[in-house]
Order: structure tokens, then sequence, then C-alpha cells
């Protein structure tokens, strides 16, 4: 397990690349929107998919460890 500097960096990179995979599927969707329609809603389908699991990732990296007590 990290120590508390360590995880904070860890943590911080993660912000990082997750705000760039958000900013490249918001590229992405607004290329894909130009596709025709079918095509361009089974792009958003996947493109949603995808948010989604970058949102967890994000969320997860910031969960406290369960192993420890909440800080106060």
């Amino acid at each position: 397990m990290p120590d508390a500097s360590v995880r904070g960096q860890l943590v911080a990179k993660i912000d990082e690349l997750v705000a760039k995979a958000t900013r490249d599927l918001d590229e992405i969707r607004a290329v894909t929107e130009q596709l025709e329609p079918e095509r361009a809603r089974s792009c958003r389908n996947a493109i949603t998919m995808a948010s989604v699991m970058i949102d967890e990732i994000r969320l997860r990296a910031h969960a406290h460890p369960l192993d420890e007590p909440e800080p106060s």
C-alpha cells in the first residue's frame, strides 16, 4: 500500500488521465455525430458506456480504502 503522499500523486495522475480521456471522448462524440444517424447512435451508446467506465475509475481511485478507518 503506498504512503499518503505517493497515493496522492497516483490519484492526481489518474485525474489527469481521466480528464484527457474525457476530452478525447468529447472529440470522438463530435466527430461521430457527423456519421449516418444509425451509426452515430451506435457510437453514442459506446461512448456513453466508456464515459461511465471512466467515471467509475475516477470514483474508485478517490474512494477511501476499505481496510482503513474513515478519516475524521
